[in-house]
C-alpha cells in the first residue's frame, strides 16, 4: 500500500501538521534548524556553542576528562571546574523549557542551564549541590516529582526540571 503526497493532503494528520508547524514559536527565527535537530544532535551543538561562549568571554576550556561524567571544563580565573551542561528549547506551545538527564551520580561542579527561547539565548548556572537539593526530593505522599525514569515511586537518579529561569532561584545568570 502506497500514499501519495497528494492523498496526504486530503488527511487530518496532514492538516494537524500543518497547524502545528504555524504555531511553533521557533516558525521565523534564526534557530528554528537547530530547534529540528535529533536530541544526540542538539546537545553536541549545545555543548559546542556553551565553549565558544566561555572562550569569547575570555575563559579558559578544555574537554571533559572523563567519559560521561561532565561535558566541559572551564577555568574563569578561579581553577578548572567540572561543567555539565544542560539545553532547551521552549516545548510545546512555548509554555516551558525542560532540561533533562540531570543525573545525580555523575562528576560535575555545576550544571550550565541554556535557555534557547525564539529571539536569544540565556546562560544560566547553578552548583550540582543546588540542584540536587531541589530534584532529589520526595513530596508528602512519597513520590519523587522530578524524577525522569520509571515513574515518580520510584528514584531512579536520573531528573528532570520544568519551567522557565526565573522560577528557580539556584539558576543564576552569567
Amino acid at each position: 500500500m502506497i500514499m501519495t503526497p497528494e492523498q496526504f493532503l486530503e488527511t487530518q494528520t496532514f492538516d494537524d501538521v500543518y497547524l502545528d508547524s504555524q504555531a511553533d514559536p521557533y516558525k521565523d527565527s534564526v534557530f528554528q534548524d537547530f530547534k529540528r535537530l535529533s536530541s544526540k544532535k542538539k546537545g553536541k551543538f549545545i555543548e559546542r556553542l556553551v565553549k565558544e561562549y566561555e572562550e569569547s568571554l575570555g575563559n579558559k576550556t578544555e574537554p571533559k576528562c572523563n567519559g560521561y561524567d561532565h561535558d566541559l571544563l572551564v577555568d574563569r580565573g578561579d581553577g578548572l571546574r567540572k561543567k555539565e551542561i544542560k539545553g532547551s528549547f521552549l516545548w510545546g506551545d512555548g509554555t516551558n523549557f525542560r532540561w533533562q538527564q540531570i543525573r545525580i551520580d555523575q562528576d560535575y561542579d555545576e550544571i550550565i542551564f541554556v535557555a534557547i527561547y525564539p529571539d536569544r539565548i540565556e546562560f544560566y548556572e547553578a552548583t550540582k549541590a543546588e540542584v540536587l537539593a531541589f530534584v532529589d526530593v520526595q513530596d508528602e505522599d512519597g513520590n519523587w516529582p522530578y524524577n525522569q525514569h520509571g515513574g515518580k515511586t520510584k528514584r531512579s537518579g536520573t531528573f528532570y526540571i520544568d519551567g522557565f529561569p526565573q522560577d528557580f532561584p539556584f539558576m543564576k545568570p552569567y
